[in-house]
């Protein structure tokens, strides 16, 4: 079977020739001396989505202008850089950050956040929000390059994620509760737009497969089960229900304590959750979660790549094993590292980076040993 057959057989609950087996590694990984082996068994074996967004969200889902201009630079140590989106409904502004030398580190220190106050979210909440522009020929572009080897995933925005991570967290969290009219109204908003950009894609014939980031920071430790009910069940039903209306699926991603959450979760419209993460980064018992939700979400995961720096290859293939036990019977799942590209991304050190690589041979070697539904 092509990759893409196999994921397609899997996500329709059915058993393909074997265990569709999910990998990335970094750009910084895939110039390591190790990772030659590696890299062959990826083009070989590996059964990959692929993300692509013909629709621009800008800002929120407005037309935006982006400018930033270097506020201060320290040489070797960090530049200043203030960023900002010039909108309909003003300029919002944040200042971050950044390491000022090679290979410095992948993330950035906010010192200011775009969303700092009430006042932002009422100019958002009043803004004039309209479907923008398709590009239906960045998928075209997406889905040639990766012809049969994976499936590609249409980007959605989700406001509330956007929000948390454009603002500070706990602000956020305190809003709910002091501007808790507020919030409904911007999430009443956005999610409006969102659907109507939802439907405006499917309607192209952009689609069907589309994917959403933001659950994680949605669900404990951050918030719990009252809030969910209460800020995100019903806004994200309303998107969801567009997508399934044209014959749509939606993959989520969602790192943590997600297994109360997973019938829910199928309840408001996900077809598919990753990374399904165990303890202690998560609570996800595979074969609890594949009793509960395994005929109707496609489960990706669960294999801790957090301890390849530190795990045999044994342990790691006896991790695959026991996955594949728990999770393959019957369809519905694909192997998965918990970390994006199994944390090659993260590593800066040759040696550590050298026995992650050689832990990612493993897993794929376990994948396709244990993974096949011929018995």
């Amino acid at each position: 079977m092509t990759s893409k057959e196999r994921l397609e057989m899997a996500w329709s609950f059915q058993e393909p020739d074997r265990v569709p087996i999910e990998l990335r590694i970094s750009p910084n990984a895939y110039q390591h001396p190790g990772a030659q082996r590696v890299r062959e068994l990826i083009e070989q074996c590996t059964d990959n989505f692929h993300q692509c967004a013909p629709y621009d969200w800008g800002f929120l889902g407005l037309p935006a202008t982006y400018s930033e201009k270097e506020i201060e630079r320290k040489p070797g140590e960090f530049v200043r850089i203030e960023r900002t989106y010039d909108t309909c409904a003003g300029p919002f502004t944040a200042i971050v950050r950044e390491p000022d030398f090679e290979g410095g580190a992948i993330d950035c220190h906010w010192e200011k956040r775009y969303i700092t106050c009430p006042e932002d979210m009422e100019r958002l909440t009043e803004a004039s929000f309209e479907v923008r522009e398709l590009d239906a020929e960045e998928l075209h572009r997406t889905v040639a390059e990766v012809g049969d080897k994976g499936i590609v995933l249409v980007s959605v925005l989700h406001p509330l994620g956007w929000l948390v991570r454009n603002a500070t967290m706990e602000e956020v969290y305190i809003w709910f509760k002091t501007h808790r009219e507020l919030m409904h109204r911007f999430l009443e908003v956005t999610n409006e737009h969102v659907a109507g950009g939802g439907a405006a894609m499917l309607q192209a014939g952009i689609g069907p497969y589309f994917a959403i980031c933001a659950h994680e920071m949605l669900i404990p430790p951050w918030a719990g089960s009252e809030f969910f009910e209460e800020f995100v069940f019903e806004y994200d039903k309303r998107v969801n229900d567009v997508i399934h209306a044209h014959g749509g699926k939606l993959r989520a991603h969602c790192h943590g304590n997600a297994m109360e959450y997973l019938e829910r979760f199928w309840e408001m419209g996900i077809d598919s959750v990753e990374p399904l993460e165990a303890a202690p980064m998560g609570d996800v018992d595979l074969a609890e979660a594949k009793r509960r939700v395994g005929d109707r979400m496609l489960l990706s995961g669960n294999i801790p790549s957090p301890y390849f720096p530190d795990w045999s290859r044994e342990q790691v293939e006896q991790s695959v094993r026991e996955a594949i036990e728990a999770g393959a019977a019957g369809g519905g799942f694909s192997l998965r590292t918990t970390g994006g590209t199994a944390g090659t991304g993260a590593v800066r050190n040759f040696e550590q980076l050298g026995k992650i690589l050689a832990n990612c041979e493993a897993y794929l070697l376990a994948g396709l040993k244990y993974g096949s539904y011929s018995g």
